[in-house]
């Protein structure tokens, strides 16, 4: 299958990146119970799946009503690339130590990118769709469940808090 995106796809894709830039910096701007839920409250790789998710899922919403993208594919290339946001950022700050914000720019740009080819291309059957919507009911229900008791664990750690200890002159 040939992907030709037209202006409404390429008006949707600049939309949900600008929004998931704009909801990086709400919570710090308008900080409230609502805008904890849809923007990161802290710089935990968790808590950036909300930059793409949330955007994504009104913009596969409004595409797919029109029409545009099939449910089965738009579902499951929105929890694909939200793993790989997951897996990438593991990879780059936890096991690589990078903690360039142009490497996290381009990566993000690149995953919403993926969110938005995606569909065009992948193959899903259509008996999957009920299923990958509820995986992404689920991980919705996490990103909100997670915001207000987030686990002890390293994927939940604010990364520019990680060493702090060692960076201590004592």
């Amino acid at each position: 299958m040939k992907f030709r995106p037209d202006r409404e796809l390429l008006l949707c894709f600049f939309l949900a990146t600008a929004a998931g830039m704009g909801l990086h910096f709400l919570f710090d701007l308008w900080p409230s119970l609502l805008t904890e839920f849809i923007s990161p409250v802290n710089e935990s790789l968790w808590e950036h799946v909300k930059l793409i998710f949330w955007p994504c899922l009104l913009a596969g919403a409004w595409l797919t009503g029109r029409g545009k993208w099939r449910a089965g594919p738009w579902l499951g290339s929105l929890l694909l690339v939200c793993a790989l946001l997951l897996g990438a950022g593991w990879l780059l700050h936890r096991t690589l130590g990078t903690d360039a914000l142009a490497l996290d720019v381009s990566l993000y740009l690149l995953l919403m990118g993926l969110a938005f080819f995606l569909p065009a291309v992948l193959p899903v059957p259509e008996r999957w769709t009920g299923t990958l919507a509820a995986g992404v009911i689920i991980l919705g229900g996490l990103i909100v469940c997670w915001t207000i008791q987030p686990p002890n664990a390293a994927l939940f750690h604010d990364m520019t808090l990680t060493d702090a200890f060692l960076r201590l002159p004592c």
